[in-house]
Parts: C-alpha cells; sequence; structure tokens
C-alpha cells in the first residue's frame, strides 16, 4: 500500500519516506480497517520526527488520527464495511503506525460511531475536524467547564486547536444564548482575519510572551475567568497572570517546543486561588464525544472548519514543512485519492 514513513528521528521534513509498498495491516480482531481518505497533521507528529517523542520504535508511520471508510470491523457489530469513520489517538502513529498511510488498523476504542457525512463536506474538511475539534471540545468542556458568563483567554489563537476552541465557545453546543468573551493571542496579525472570522472578540499581540496586562485592561480590570494554554512553557506564567482570582488554566498544547517552565513558583503563580489544570486528547472518549454534532455544525455554518491548507499524500513532508515554519492558521490536511 501507499504510506509515508518516518525511518528514524531526528529527521528533517524531506526525509519523510513516501512509498507505494509499504506492507497493508490485515484485518484483526478488536481492531477497525480503515481505507484511510484524509488526515489531518498535528504538532504532535512534528515532535516525533523532531525526536522530541520517547519510546517509539522506528521506522514508524506516522499520524495520530485518520478519515475514512470501514473495510473490516474486526467483529464488532457497531460498523459495517463502507461505514464513515474518524480514529484518532489510542496510539496511533506511536505505538503502533497510524493514518499517513492507505490503510490503518486502529482498536475499537479509538474509532468513532459511524458518522452521517453531508454531501457539502468532502473528506478534507472531515479530516480538519476530529482531533482539533475533539480537543478543543474536550478542554472547553471537561478540562475548564466553560460556562456563558466566562471570559475565554486563548493563548496561541491561530493554532487549528485554537481557532477551534474560539469557534465551539461561540456556538450553540456551549451557550445557546449569551455566548463567552472571547480573548485570543497571536504573533502574527496577518492572522486576525481567520481569528475574527471565527468569533475572536478580542484580539492580542503576543509577539514578547506577555499579555496579561492587556488582558486585564481588556476585562476591566479582573482578567479573564478560562484559559486554553496553547504556547506552552514560554507563557504559562503569564497566562496565569492573565487570570480572575479565581481563574482556571488549562495546558493543552506546546507550539513553543518548551514543556516546563524554569523556576516556578506556585505559590506566587497562583495567588490567590487560581486553578491550573491540563487536557490531552489521548484521555479521549471518542464514543461519548459530539462529533456527528460537529460535523453537521461545519457542513450547515454553524462551525467554521478550520482547514488552512490541503495537500497531496505524497506532499506530506511539504505539509510539515509548512506546518512547522507556522505558516498555517488553522488544520493543514493531506488527502488519499
Amino acid at each position: 500500500m501507499r504510506a509515508v514513513v518516518c525511518p528514524r528521528a531526528p529527521i528533517s521534513p524531506s526525509e519523510l519516506v513516501y512509498t507505494t509498498t509499504h506492507p497493508a495491516p490485515s484485518p484483526k480482531a478488536g481492531h477497525v480497517l480503515i481505507r484511510v481518505k484524509a488526515y489531518g497533521l498535528n504538532r504532535s507528529e512534528l515532535f516525533t520526527r523532531q525526536g522530541h517523542s520517547p519510546g517509539i520504535t522506528f521506522p514508524r508511520v506516522l499520524g495520530i488520527e485518520c478519515v475514512g471508510l470501514v473495510q473490516d470491523a474486526g467483529g464488532s457489530s457497531m460498523w459495517k464495511e463502507g461505514d464513515v469513520v474518524a480514529a484518532c489517538v489510542g496510539g496511533m502513529g506511536r505505538q503502533f503506525d497510524g493514518g499517513y498511510a492507505e490503510y490503518t488498523l486502529v482498536p475499537h476504542s479509538s474509532v468513532s460511531a459511524p458518522i452521517k457525512l453531508p454531501e457539502t463536506l468532502g473528506w478534507a474538511e472531515f479530516a480538519a475536524i476530529p482531533e482539533t475539534f475533539l480537543t478543543a471540545w474536550g478542554t472547553l468542556s471537561e478540562s475548564l467547564h466553560l460556562k456563558a458568563q466566562d471570559t475565554l483567554l486563548i493563548r496561541g489563537g491561530t493554532t487549528s486547536v485554537g481557532l477551534a476552541c474560539a469557534a465551539l465557545a461561540k456556538s450553540t453546543l456551549f451557550a445557546p444564548d449569551i455566548k463567552p468573551t472571547v480573548i485570543s493571542t497571536t504573533r502574527n496579525q496577518g492572522k486576525a482575519s481567520a481569528m475574527k472570522a471565527v468569533g475572536v472578540d478580542v484580539i492580542l499581540d503576543d509577539s514578547n510572551n506577555s499579555v496579561s496586562e492587556a488582558v486585564k485592561k481588556a476585562t476591566a480590570g479582573r482578567g479573564a475567568t478560562k484559559c486554553v494554554e496553547l504556547v506552552g512553557g514560554t507563557t504559562l506564567s503569564d497566562s496565569c497572570a492573565s487570570l480572575a482570582d479565581d481563574g482556571i488554566v488549562s495546558f493543552v498544547g506546546c507550539v513553543s517546543g518548551q514543556w516546563t517552565v524554569k523556576d516556578f513558583d506556585p505559590m506566587q503563580t497562583l495567588v490567590p486561588w487560581k486553578h491550573l489544570t491540563m487536557y490531552s486528547s489521548h484521555y479521549l472518549d471518542i464514543s461519548k464525544a459530539p462529533l456527528q454534532w460537529m460535523v453537521d455544525a461545519v457542513a450547515f455554518g454553524e462551525l467554521k472548519p478550520s482547514l488552512d491548507k490541503v495537500f497531496k499524500m505524497e506532499e506530506t513532508g511539504e505539509a510539515h514543512t509548512y506546518m512547522e515554519a507556522n505558516a498555517a492558521a488553522g488544520k493543514v490536511v493531506c488527502v488519499v485519492d
């Protein structure tokens, strides 16, 4: 089968190997064999290629998510051949070969229920949804417990997850009537239009890793009640400083590449009673997530898809280069014809 293989790590994007002779997986009990139609790129895969993901055996087909068609349900009555599904995490692209391939074999627990794909939604648009919007949903609902009266700060607002968090926060899924106020940060004002398009109310420049004073000014001195931290260790302390006295920051991503905070003083950073938590899609229960709602909401215009650019499968190395350069304002997707 066709696949994109990471032969070792660290390597440059151009060293990813596109091949037409990779061994295809065989049906297996307890797993769904999926004919992949498209897959989204994630920072996780960049970190793996760059050598920052321990415990991975190479060569490895990367890809922690994909969308496609069921070829074999592995003994389950939940799916039948031809069903449209999404799959994500659960070891994809790390413990076993992932979505950068023509076929992938994924445990039942990491595969969605059959999805009814609207005629107006193509494979590329569908592929921009699962990992991104499910991570955003989990962050806002499970980690931050977002409410209509909240002021939400998003650090890393032009990442795909950052844009999805803003879009979901403004959707009827979280707040049918009054919508939370969304403050979002970027280091590239050229991407401001993408942020406005998903409903961001206030856009702040994050070029010097410090927006706490601007957040306090935008909130009449109170600060944000909830914060999604997608930049990482370089901005976490400032995100805490941007919070209201009882605010919550959820550490979700690390586009800066810095996972730790040097000389972090929790007694000072979290005063008087601020909260620090985290969210990871690795703990997502895909069976409980409202994926069909998200697909329908994108198709009918309630949610703006975070799709930035589409590449062909054989251009995956170029897609990695594009994403690594922080050129995207949203999701990067590769399609498998």
